[in-house]
């Protein structure tokens, strides 16, 4: 008996736009608060992925060291979206203050187990927690806040969200957060594009 695979949808609340890849061009406006476009950004996501995950810590992460465990190198996806000068923000901006989020907590969250037994050893001796301790919890407590600072959707991030694609790639699902701004891009890409409010999950 063959198995049968059943894929579920996922219906959204507010409109998708499923466009052609090959046919995509974004209005020459910002998609966050609507002005004339000043420059261009490229935004850069892998498909089947969170864009915003990096995992650093994962071998397979990187282009070289999946050339080198044999693995397929994942394929990336770059689209190129005018913005105004107030919301650029490029792509590698984001890995580098991701990557030193990750980097910060990831020491800090490490030496955790050496204070511990720091503060054990002062606290069964009566002396007290001692004040290089208390530095190091605001530290640590910091390095959280910036991690979740750094992490958090910037404005062209959460203006427009590139939701998936089809299993050929030649697909690609957007939700725009600005109505006016979606309506001008199937305006724009009347050939290649058009509204839907569910994907279906692979």
């Amino acid at each position: 008996m063959k198995s049968r695979v059943t894929r579920e949808r996922k219906y959204f609340n507010e409109p998708l736009v499923r466009a052609k890849v090959s046919w995509l061009h974004f209005p020459e406006i910002c998609p966050v608060c609507g002005s004339p476009s000043t420059s261009t950004t490229r935004i850069t996501t892998t498909p089947r992925s969170k864009p915003w995950l990096r995992p650093n810590w994962n071998p397979a992460f990187y282009s070289s060291n999946r050339r080198r465990l044999g693995l397929p190198t994942a394929v990336s996806k770059s689209f190129l979206v005018h913005v105004c000068e107030e919301h650029y923000v490029t792509d590698d901006d984001n890995v580098r203050l991701r990557g030193l989020a990750m980097l910060l907590t990831a020491i800090l969250s490490g030496m955790s187990v050496f204070a511990l037994i720091f503060v054990g050893y002062d606290l069964s001796s009566g002396r007290g927690i001692h004040p290089i301790t208390t530095v190091y919890v605001i530290c640590l407590l910091l390095s959280l806040i910036f991690g979740y600072i750094a992490f958090r959707p910037n404005a062209l991030e959460s203006s427009m969200k590139i939701i998936g694609f089809d299993f050929d790639l030649q697909h690609v699902w957007l939700q725009f957060k600005n109505p006016e701004y979606r309506q001008r891009f199937i305006q724009e890409n009347k050939m290649g594009s058009e509204i839907a409010n569910w994907v279906v999950m692979a």
